[in-house]
């Protein structure tokens, strides 16, 4: 039997307490549906196989154009999406992040890149090799990209790498967009390694 307060309490008429919306700790697979539909591999490595169709088609000056300029609409539209569609970790991350003045590299400009790659590949994690103060370097072993050049152009031309533009220069945009200075190298690469690996090195 609990104390005379307890059951005046349980007699007394209140409003149900209402939880708020549980916190996200996810990436909105809205928001990567939208990558998805507006960065799809296919409609990019169609338009370059026309491109190279043409007469007096320059590939590599082509490939540079045109991957280098989805590279930089990409990666722009996954930090816009990413600050959009918020979740409870990037809240805690930006949180220490002013608190500190540090964190924004590696782990922010990490978020906003696995935004972008999850949009547009079919794997579900990006794989992270280094993650430190100084160095952030991950691996694509199945790229989706990849495997469509070698569909829509063939061997031959996808040998030749021309997507390596689209992350390079995604890769920049994101550095550029949190005010990071890094040198960004290709440490391997699918068409030599059977894989991509990229660093972004600080500077």
């Amino acid at each position: 039997m609990g104390t005379q307060s307890e059951v005046e309490a349980k007699r007394s008429a209140y409003e149900p307490y209402v939880a708020p919306r549980p916190y996200s700790f996810e990436l909105s697979m809205e928001m990567v549906e939208l990558l998805r539909r507006e960065f799809d591999p296919v409609v990019l490595v169609e338009e370059y196989a026309r491109l190279l169709s043409e007469r007096g088609a320059k590939e590599e000056e082509v490939a540079e154009k045109l991957f280098g300029g989805y590279g930089v609409r990409w990666m722009g539209k996954a930090v816009q999406l990413g600050e959009e569609y918020s979740d409870r970790t990037y809240e805690v991350l930006k949180i220490a992040a002013g608190r500190t003045g540090e964190l924004v590299f590696p782990f922010v400009v990490q978020r906003f890149i696995e935004i972008g790659y999850l949009g547009t590949q079919q794997f579900r994690k990006l794989s992270i090799v280094e993650n430190w103060a100084e160095r952030l370097v991950y691996e694509v072993r199945d790229c989706y990209m990849f495997k469509v050049l070698q569909e829509k152009c063939g061997g031959e031309v996808a040998g030749r790498w021309p997507c390596r533009h689209a992350c390079l220069r995604g890769l920049e945009t994101v550095a550029k967009e949190f005010n990071v200075e890094v040198r960004i190298e290709v440490e391997a690469a699918m068409v030599r390694e059977g894989r991509c690996q990229f660093a972004l090195n600080r500077k």
